[in-house]
């Protein structure tokens, strides 16, 4: 009945016009979801007030009631350890006076017992534009926007996500006997945390946002003091339901045998010259149908001047005309029966106005029609294997990859062209441009790549989700069920601060803390740039994952493992103990003046002979799980039989190998060869350290897969 009873309530309140639902109501709903709240009684007057003070026993809080009242702070309506009646009566009518002078609607007050000093936690609730209603925590009371400790989960949470939540924040340390005091009652905390998730689902659709702030934690209970539900004006239904994703015709986007370019050229400097270039003399073996006015040869094909003439059925449409020509080009793929297409033409809502407004209706007929779109406004699509490339960037201007075992879906198209490029001698499997996704969208794109048997990794970057809730549900259902890793690197993260007038909550709603906290719910595998993107990615697909967070290190130059040690409490890496024994057999091999413990310094003097016989000695040494070479080329006496070396013990390691190195022609070509024979390097210790904390993230996401 819990639930029908909390959305009756928002309901009526809503129809009242109310802002908030009043402070005592809202502690009469956490009481039912077994949220503990003070001891407390509303009442009208100062009179009541005074009496019920007396029952509770001083000291008290007393809090003013208002529908519309939405920060009691900055009113003046909460005062904390009354301790007399006195104080109480000149409070009641401080309280009063005030709702009075400025026409606002007073009910009432709130006397609530105070209870003991603890920790002091903000929970909130909020109903996020991506992912729809989320739970959010943060070191709370006065503290929060001057902490900014916060971390999210999209709804519904599990036991593993709250606790989860509660390691991210730095005020965990004071639940946990910081400088002496006693240990705090995190189970309770955690049972409270759970209660709220509840409340958000129970209450999805019907508030903007939810604070409750603080929650106090002591030794024995967590308390819920003070607590506001903002609602919404535009209520919606409680469906939580994310759409499944729809990999309907995508492998036509690929796999295409028939392929009409409509608006192909025979002008070298336009898009529909480029795009025929590339899918016409560059090795794919589909058959091609140019359209074009006046029925010109393209590349020696016959043109044809509408969809109509082509002599066969078309699997795939490639658009690279005027965006206004698109819905009726769509009324003519529905009458030929062919159900998906390629749209480069920008113009649409990135521009605003009816621009959008042709988006819209040019999405409308897609759906209608059961036409599959990519685009519109992208580069296009390709597929290293079969080479079906529909990319407007010359070949001599842009590199395709050889094929690989990566695919990459990328809402921008610059992004799109720096990542083919990097992955020149690496390969990928196929790479999406998609742009403005007004069909096929990031959920339809990983689910249909997950079960592609060539790609072991997916990369994406993404600047905003068209349906969250969607991707995130289809990535958990690819990493659990194919166990593949996926890598976002998701921009767009600065605070929107629209709802900060109203809700402590709401000051953090938009910003990258949701994302984040939901990419981990998902196993999702997040990094900050578009550089430690395409580290990871080359990371994991390259070697193996990593058993554990033990870190060995080699180089002829100490500067680059200094370097990244100081990155290893932000990347939660550790410097792995070498048994005696490893550094015994060491010490009898090198030079004394070599370092032989871990990080192993072999100095400027090292051989490849020396790199090999360290990285055998920690091939062997258990707590190892990750050997790591940086390697200062420039020096003489290390040789390119180091090439070799490395060869040789990726074939018979089944740890993971990282190397850096960094510098100028002769450093490029040793480190092009060891790339090639299948160890990543990279060319700062920062990206080496990153590339180590994903194939750490990996193992343990692995781990608990299995």
């Amino acid at each position: 009945m819990e639930k029908e009873e909390l959305r009756s309530l928002c309901r009526t309140c809503i129809a009242r016009k109310a802002t908030t639902i009043p402070e005592h109501i809202c502690k009469q709903l956490l009481s039912i979801y077994n949220i503990e709240v003070p001891e407390g009684k509303f009442v009208s007057t100062a009179a009541e007030a005074s009496a019920a003070a007396a029952q509770l026993g001083f000291p008290v809080a007393l809090k003013a009631v208002s529908p519309f009242l939405l920060h009691k702070t900055e009113r003046q309506a909460v005062r904390l350890n009354i301790g007399d009646e006195r104080t109480l009566s000149e409070a009641c009518g401080a309280m009063e006076k005030g709702f009075l002078n400025r026409g606002e609607e007073f009910d009432g007050y709130l006397v609530e017992k105070m209870i003991p000093a603890g920790a002091e936690f903000i929970v909130g609730l909020q109903n996020d534009p991506s992912f729809g209603p989320v739970i959010m925590l943060g070191t709370g009371g006065t503290m929060i926007h001057l902490l900014d400790d916060v971390t999210f989960r999209m709804l519904p949470v599990t036991r593993e996500d709250v606790e989860g939540m509660i390691e991210e924040i730095r005020g965990k340390v004071l639940m946990r006997g910081f400088r002496g005091s006693p240990p705090l009652n995190e189970a309770a905390f955690v049972q409270t945390l759970l209660a709220v998730s509840r409340l958000g689902m129970d209450a999805a659709g019907l508030y903007e946002s939810v604070d409750f702030n603080p929650v106090a934690v002591t030794e024995k209970q967590s308390v819920a003091v003070d607590a506001k539900i903002i609602l919404t004006q535009e209520p919606a239904g409680e469906c939580l339901s994310a759409p499944t994703a729809n990999t309907s015709h995508l492998d036509k986007f690929f796999e295409p045998r028939t392929v009409a370019l409509i608006g192909a050229s025979t002008t070298p400097d336009k898009i529909g010259y480029v795009v025929a270039d590339s899918l016409i003399n560059h090795q794919f073996d589909g058959k091609i149908y140019p359209i074009t006015r006046g029925r010109k040869k393209i590349f020696g094909l016959e043109s044809y001047e509408s969809l109509a003439e082509i002599p066969e059925v078309v699997d795939l449409a490639v658009v690279v005309v005027g965006l206004a020509l698109v819905p009726e080009i769509l009324d003519q793929c529905h009458g030929l029966g062919i159900q998906a297409a390629l749209i480069i033409s920008g113009g649409g809502k990135e521009l605003g106005g009816e621009q959008a407004e042709l988006e819209k209706d040019i999405q409308y007929r897609a759906r209608k029609y059961g036409i599959r779109l990519i685009g519109p406004n992208c580069i296009g699509c390709f597929n290293a294997g079969n080479r079906f490339d529909a990319f407007f960037q010359t070949h001599e201007r842009m590199v395709r990859p050889r094929k690989g075992h990566t695919a990459f879906i990328t809402q921008s198209g610059t992004y799109g062209c720096s990542f083919l490029e990097a992955f020149e001698h690496i390969g990928i499997t196929r790479m999406i441009s998609y742009g403005n996704r007004v069909d096929v969208d990031e959920a339809d794109m990983i689910a249909y790549l997950a079960r592609d048997a060539d790609t072991k990794v997916l990369a994406a970057y993404v600047e905003g989700l068209g349906d969250g809730r969607k991707f995130i549900e289809t990535c958990r259902e690819a990493i659990s069920t194919y166990k593949k890793p996926i890598v976002v690197y998701k921009s767009g993260r600065t605070k929107r601060s629209a709802k900060a007038a109203q809700s402590h909550t709401g000051v953090y709603g938009g910003t990258y803390g949701i994302y984040r906290g939901a990419f981990k719910q998902a196993g999702i595998l997040s990094v900050d740039s578009f550089e430690e993107l395409l580290a990871v990615t080359k990371a994991l697909a390259m070697q193996p994952h990593a058993a554990g967070p033990g870190i060995s290190m080699i180089s002829n130059g100490a500067g680059p493992m200094v370097n990244a040690i100081d990155l290893f409490g932000r990347y939660e890496l550790e410097i792995a103990p070498l048994l005696n024994e490893t550094v015994e057999k060491m010490k009898a091999q090198y030079p004394p003046f070599y370092i032989s413990k871990n990080p192993v310094d072999v100095t400027g003097s090292a051989t490849s002979a020396d790199y090999l016989f360290a990285m055998e000695c920690l091939l062997n040494d258990p707590n190892v799980d990750i050997i790591m070479n940086w390697f200062v080329f420039q020096d003489t006496p290390l040789d390119e039989g180091i090439v070799e070396a490395v060869a040789g013990m990726n074939r018979k390691s089944g740890k993971p190998i990282l190397c850096g190195a960094a510098g100028g022609p002769y450093t490029r070509r040793l480190s092009q060869a060891i790339e090639n024979v299948g160890v990543p390097v990279f060319e700062s210790a920062h990206l080496w350290i990153a590339a180590a904390k994903a194939l750490v993230e990996w193992g343990r996401l692995r781990a608990s897969i299995y």
